[in-house]
């Protein structure tokens, strides 16, 4: 279960002033059902005279789903406020995988001139690694997790004949050609491939595509609060509320520079790479 929060305006009615004298404005609460049956709590939190929130009374209305507390974009408590804000665990590096997986199919790559290599640290992607095997030569995992990886190497061994590279270093992945990761800034700086990433930085010598903004079911995008993050949103249903269709999500990936006078390969995957 988790929380969201939405933010009300100051009210500076005269009349609301005078309520406020006597009795603080309450944070609001209710309970909104998902699609499986699960629940989450939506708080109503009013702006206070100085412009900040009563984090406090947000806490206390929480309760114990104060660290699992969802916020609108621009919203971000202080360090000493007795509230956290909700951090994915595992969705998002999985909308990245499912996202370059059709990719990759779109992009029509020669399978044995390519090498992939997947950084889970958690181990989060061991169940659909197999997935990749038909679009390359070499499959490579960089992990903390070697027992979930050790579980999918037997499996791939003895339904497909084939091994796949495990390794802790992601020094490893500088050979591969094609490096799917959630954070760019851990590829290694001599990395020459083509890169798929949540989050993109300078890499002058490869190509670096993102997922667009994902499009929730639209189920789950009616009860998104406004200003909630929706793969935030789709991951505290996903981890949290066992909303387990959602780890099926995927969206386009873009390039970082998306002009047709500088398209590459990895600018073609995206259908619109010519607007």
């Amino acid at each position: 279960m988790f929380a969201t929060l939405g933010v009300l305006p100051y009210d500076a009615s005269l009349r609301a002033r005078l309520r406020r004298r006597f009795s603080p404005p309450a944070v609001g609460c209710s309970r909104v059902t998902l699609p499986n049956f699960f629940s989450f709590y939506h708080l109503q939190a009013p702006l206070q005279s100085d412009g900040t929130l009563p984090w406090d009374r947000i806490a206390e209305t929480a309760g114990t789903l104060k660290t699992r507390l969802l916020l609108p974009a621009g919203i971000n408590p202080p360090p000493d406020a007795p509230v956290r804000a909700y951090t994915p665990a595992m969705l998002p590096l999985r909308l990245l995988c499912n996202s370059a997986f059709h990719a990759l199919q779109r992009l029509g790559l020669d399978p044995l001139s390519e090498s992939l290599c997947l950084v889970d640290p958690q181990g989060v992607l061991a169940d659909t690694v197999e997935r990749f095997l038909p679009l390359t030569a070499q499959l490579r995992v960089v992990t903390d997790d070697f027992a979930a990886y050790e579980k999918a190497a037997a499996r791939l061994r003895l339904k497909y004949g084939v091994s796949l590279q495990l390794a802790p270093d992601i020094k490893k992945a500088s050979s591969s050609t094609i490096l799917l990761l959630d954070d760019a800034a851990d590829a290694p700086l001599s990395y020459e491939g083509l890169i798929f990433t949540n989050h993109p930085c300078a890499r002058p010598n490869a190509q670096t595509l993102t997922p667009k903004s994902v499009a929730l079911p639209p189920e789950y995008a009616a009860l998104c609060p406004p200003g909630i993050d929706p793969l935030t949103f789709a991951a505290a249903a996903c981890e949290l509320c066992a909303a387990d269709e959602l780890e099926t999500l995927w969206t386009d990936c873009v390039p970082q520079r998306l002009t047709a006078a500088a398209a590459t390969p990895a600018d073609r995957c995206c259908p619109d790479w010519q607007t």
